[in-house]
């Protein structure tokens, strides 16, 4: 019985390479039927980068979503999250210190994060005064 399963093996194997791999005059067959199922590697992580989008202007950390706090280096879904949470307790980030408060940022990464991102507190038009309107 196994001499029978290993001698299908061998004529199955045989056929697929005459049959899909090489073309009638002997060559090996340049595109497979298959190539649009199967990815490469580099032809993956090359797919990945042209579709995530990338950071343009400093991203203003205050007000802004946690997609988009995805688009930092260094920062996840999950770090974004966290990042999030801080802002809805009420707390505004004013500089890169205040991001090390923040579990999963440390030194490095929030010097890293500091030049691309913006810090300035956006005000509400509810809290602008009459009188800085009229000056």
């Amino acid at each position: 019985m196994g001499i029978l399963l290993a001698f299908a093996l061998l004529m199955t194997g045989r056929l697929v390479r005459h049959r899909m791999l090489i073309t009638p005059d002997g060559g090996w067959r340049q595109h497979l039927w298959l190539d649009e199922l199967v990815l490469v590697p580099g032809d993956a992580e090359a797919a990945e980068k042209a579709r995530k989008p990338e950071l343009t202007a400093p991203l203003p950390i205050n007000i802004c979503s946690v997609d988009s706090l995805t688009l930092l280096p260094g920062v996840g879904p999950v770090l974004a999250g966290r990042i999030q949470d801080i802002r809805a307790e009420g707390h505004i980030f004013r500089n890169a210190e205040d991001l090390r408060m923040v579990k999963g940022i440390g030194p490095a990464l929030s010097a890293r994060l500091a030049p691309l991102v913006d810090f300035a507190v956006e005000t509400s038009p509810d809290s602008v005064s009459e009188d800085s309107l009229q000056n």
